[in-house]
């Protein structure tokens, strides 16, 4: 994964507001937007939502410090997942089938047990009579445990996928358990419009980065030199060999940072 591509003529910027550019160019996409950022803004994932939305095909390379989901409000994040809902028939069977069971073991030996009580306190008792009193309403508690069990049962689960091709990379400095030796320290910046205008520099697709850091941006328009730009930004985000985030992983973890809040 690495080229040399020589030769190329582009402009340069250097300054503020260096992704001004970038963005308008995005707003202008007739076809296609390919990001590599290491890092994200909710507001420019909106940008990124928008075109897709538009019919624009949108494709993203990132690492694992999208996390806009602990600022609650802004959760953007949850715009790019789709979470899908799918049932379980047989354990929604089970959980019926717990429920009702479990009442009618509670209705049917608390029923017996009570009946046995009155027998207790009388003069004629015996240690059968009290053996079977315990004994029905151990099974009467053991129903309710039953029910619960069935009250709490989950027939379902969720699946999650993308709106769009993206992969996230887990960094060598990851907070999360990875294989150290398979990790992919993502620092580069590349943008790559309707596979016609591509810039590389230092701006991050983030507010700071686009808008108020003082960044380097190049703009080419080379054919030859953006061919090889998308090829190396396809076989990053097909690569199976680095660490990385699946959807699946990340959407679990957006919702049920969600729900917990």
């Amino acid at each position: 994964m690495s080229k040399t591509i020589n030769n190329v003529t582009g402009d340069i910027y250097i300054g503020r507001e260096s992704g001004k550019m970038i963005i308008a160019d995005m707003l202008a996409a007739r076809k296609s937007i390919r990001i590599m950022s290491p890092y994200l803004s909710p507001k420019l994932v909106d940008v990124l939502l928008e075109r897709f939305k538009s019919g624009i095909s949108v494709e993203l390379v990132t690492s694992d410090e999208i996390e806009d989901h602990k600022q609650p409000e802004n959760k953007n994040c949850y715009r790019i997942i789709r979470q899908h809902k799918h049932i379980n028939e047989r354990l929604k069977n089970r959980k019926e089938l717990f429920h009702w069971f479990g009442i009618a073991l509670m209705g049917l030996f608390g029923f017996i047990a009570l009946m046995k009580l009155p027998v207790l306190f009388s003069e004629s008792a015996r240690t059968l009579d009290y053996i079977q009193f315990f004994v029905f309403g151990g099974i009467a508690v053991f129903g309710e445990t039953v029910r619960k069990k069935g009250k709490y049962m989950k027939f379902w689960y969720y699946s999650y996928t993308s709106l769009f091709p993206i992969k996230i990379f887990y960094s060598y400095f990851s907070r999360r358990k990875t294989d150290r030796s398979r990790a992919f320290n993502l620092h580069s910046k590349l943008y790559i419009i309707d596979d016609c205008i591509a810039y590389l520099g230092s701006v991050n697709f983030t507010r700071s980065g686009c808008l108020l850091n003082h960044e380097t941006r190049i703009r080419i328009t080379d054919r030859e030199a953006i061919y090889h730009l998308k090829q190396e930004f396809e076989e990053l985000l097909e690569d199976e060999y680095y660490n990385h985030r699946s959807v699946d992983e990340w959407g679990r973890e957006l919702y049920e940072a969600g729900e917990a809040e």
